[in-house]
Order: structure tokens, then sequence, then C-alpha cells
């Protein structure tokens, strides 16, 4: 009898393990990323790592979202955006028509664009891109700056592929004056053992937030809301901030 009732009671629990449903796995987003942007994303020991992605990852954390992070070519990662291959893609500099054709989320914290030229360069500063006439600015291919000194026809620009041959070409005279974020140019010159020889000017090109971007598709409306709920919560804790801090002050 003793057996029967064992066998009838392991009979049971096999039934109910059956019937249980699966654990629901974790959502996941794919999120396309510039590969290569020091110190806010970048590969270390095979790690994708950086303060924006430590922000997005502690974000998507409180919303029980883990993201697959795909570090791609700049350029590269708004073709595969707009192909459809990621769920979203960060950090983007915020104009008219990105609000307009994608959902802008954020911003996820500020960047500071600034005018860096050589540390014996006579300039002594550039309050207007109107001051830049006759002189050559280094920019990197593909980059958005600010928009009004993105659609002036009159600069001329020596394009770069990164931040490192742009630094590079200033340093060889190639142009007068770079522009670009004063953290990621402060980092990328200092692992140039460049930054001695450089000199940022006082007034910046402009401030803006940087932010993450999904499809203008309900799906991508709702993945935004959440998203959003997630970095105020950050904002208002201080949670970015100490990130920030943290990371630039090392």
């Amino acid at each position: 009898m003793t057996r029967l009732l064992s066998a009838l009671l392991l009979a049971c629990v096999t039934v109910l393990a059956a019937l249980r449903p699966a654990s629901t796995a974790a959502e996941t987003w794919v999120m396309g990323a510039m590969e290569d942007f020091a110190p806010f994303n970048y590969m270390d020991n095979g790690t994708f790592t950086g303060i924006d992605v430590q922000i997005m990852d502690e974000a998507a954390a409180l919303i029980g979202v883990t993201l697959d992070h795909r570090p791609v070519p700049w350029k590269r990662m708004l073709l595969d955006f707009e192909g459809g291959k990621f769920d979203g893609v960060f950090q983007l500099t915020p104009t008219t028509a990105r609000f307009e054709k994608w959902h802008l989320t954020g911003p996820l914290r500020t960047t500071r664009s600034v005018y860096v030229t050589r540390a014996d360069s006579p300039l002594q500063d550039i309050r207007s891109p109107a001051e830049l006439d006759g002189m050559v600015v280094g920019l990197v291919a593909g980059f958005t700056y600010e928009e009004s000194f993105d659609s002036n026809p009159a600069i001329r620009r020596e394009m770069s592929q990164d931040d490192f041959n742009n630094i590079r070409k200033l340093l060889l005279g190639r142009s007068d004056v770079i522009v670009g974020g004063h953290a990621t140019l402060a980092y990328t010159a200092r692992q140039l053992n460049a930054w001695d020889k450089l000199r940022v000017l006082p007034t910046p090109l402009v401030e803006l937030g940087r932010y993450a971007a999904f499809p203008r598709t309900a799906e991508g409306a709702a993945k935004a809301r959440r998203l959003q709920q997630a970095l105020d919560e950050m904002h208002a804790s201080g949670r970015i901030q100490e990130i920030m801090h943290s990371a630039l002050n090392r």
C-alpha cells in the first residue's frame, strides 16, 4: 500500500510540474551603439562598457529588461536601425528631424561640445560659427553637432572617421580647430599622449542632451515610455550624475 501511495504521489507531482507554466524569459532589447566612443561606450577586454552603457543597463534593469548591446560603426548603426535590425539605438544628438522620425527618449546625460585647437595657436575663442570664416574645422563624418552649425555651408570641413583621426589631423596642421564632446576629446587626447598639446576654447559650441531612439511604431512608443520613466527616476535620484562623476574622476 505504501508503495502504491508513493507511486501515486510521484505521478501527481509529475503531472502538476508538466501543467505548471514555464517561467517567463527575461525581456531583452537589442540595442545598437557606436562601437568606439570612450568614455561613454567602448570595448574593454572584450566587454562593452562605458558611461552610457552603464546608464542604459541600469535604466533597463529598473523596468525588468536586459539589453543585448550591438556595438558597430556609427553610420552602420543608423542604417541597421532603420533596417529594423535593432529595437533601439543610443546616444543621439536631438534634432527636429530625429524627433519627427523616431521616439527619442532621454536625455541620458548632457554633452558640452567644444572647440579645441593646438596649444600654440593664436586663436583665443570662438563665440559664434560666423567667426570660423577662413578656418578649416575638423569634424567626425556622420556626427550631428548643432543644427545651425551643421547646416552652415560656409564652414570649411575636414572630415575624419573618428576623434582619434580628428585630433591627429589637428596636430598635423590639417585643421585649425576641431569640434567634439569635451569628455570624449579629453579621453582620446590622453590616449594619444597629446592633451598637453591642445587647448579647449572658453565658449562651447553647444550643450545638448544625448538620447536613445526607438522606431515610430506602437511597440517603439511603448519601449520609449518605459525607458523614459526609468531615466527620469535615475535623474531624480542623482544616480546618473553619480555614474558620470565616478567615471570622469577616476
